[in-house]
């Protein structure tokens, strides 16, 4: 199975939408900076007080794994940040769906769109940017900047998303990615769509309220070994290997949870049985059970 992304300076992403000349016009854009409280930033980050940045500071790392996530609502978002020589590589989700861009600049330029999507449904999405610690030929360093975002016909949210009782889709802005995961397009998987990953470190992890949850799976003679942790605790080891295809499978399932918010991880391994080919783990979609 080969997969592959193609790298760039400058990412913008469309998502296409039938709209009139007038309503192309009512696009309102809301300016949040780095420090708004609707992002949530984990690993180590570090202040720069360069006056040429929106509002006179930023925010950047180069620390492999740290990410920095954004839920909002609106129809379109651009991350802005900087460019220059010592800029590195950013895996970038948007509502689980990967992106790679490449912040690397010959010149240092403040304020720059690194990546912008528009024409995206009205309603609650999830961006999140993961840095790689990975860089081009051409940089000298990995350093990720977060400046601001430009949000289209919407705000932030604080405190995040959360999904309610019914099916979740992988791509649902409930669920957020670490890691290297890759988008399958099939029509035997929920909703036509599914990722899975099989790099050690890359997870998974939807935040939900009710009393249950099943993680809906995709299991074959390639999948591996996952751990599940439910709010923060290891509760399961999980085999997904099968020697038969099995498409919208459960591949874990929990109940009797007190009625409430909750999380649930899928961690990919990167180990598998002897019985297994390979160490893919996928996430096709969750049901949840129980909710309000």
């Amino acid at each position: 199975m080969n997969h592959s992304f193609r790298s760039c300076v400058l990412l913008s992403v469309f998502f296409p939408v039938w709209a009139s000349p007038l309503l192309a016009q009512t696009v309102t854009t809301t300016q949040i900076v780095q420090t708004d409280p609707s992002i949530v930033y984990t690993g180590v980050w570090y202040n720069d007080y360069e006056t040429p940045n929106i509002g006179g500071s930023a925010t950047l790392t180069n620390d492999k794994g740290a990410t920095a996530t954004l839920s909002f609502t609106g129809t379109g978002i651009t991350w802005i940040g900087v460019l220059d020589q010592y800029s590195g590589i950013a895996q970038v989700y948007l509502d689980g769906t990967p992106n790679i861009v490449d912040t690397y600049g010959p010149n240092t330029l403040y304020q720059q769109p690194l990546f912008s999507v528009h024409g995206l449904a009205a309603g609650p999405h999830t961006l999140s940017i993961q840095v790689l610690h990975q860089r081009d030929g051409e940089t000298q360093g990995s350093w990720i900047w977060i400046n601001a975002f430009n949000i289209e016909n919407g705000s932030g949210i604080v405190g995040g998303l959360s999904a309610t009782a019914g099916r979740v889709e992988q791509n649902n802005p409930a669920v957020t990615y670490s890691g290297n995961w890759y988008l399958n397009t099939n029509p035997a998987m929920s909703g036509g769509t599914a990722v899975l990953a099989l790099d050690p470190g890359s997870a998974a992890t939807i935040s939900f309220i009710g009393t249950g949850i099943n993680w809906i799976a995709y299991r074959d003679q390639w999948s591996g070994i996952a751990n599940i942790y439910v709010d923060g605790k290891l509760t399961a080891t999980v085999d997904a290997y099968s020697a038969a295809n099995l498409a919208q499978t459960v591949g874990y399932s929990v109940t009797g949870l007190n009625s409430g918010a909750h999380t649930l991880t899928i961690a990919v391994t990167g180990t598998h049985s002897a019985s297994s080919g390979g160490s893919w783990i996928w996430v096709d979609a969750f049901d949840v059970s129980g909710g309000q």
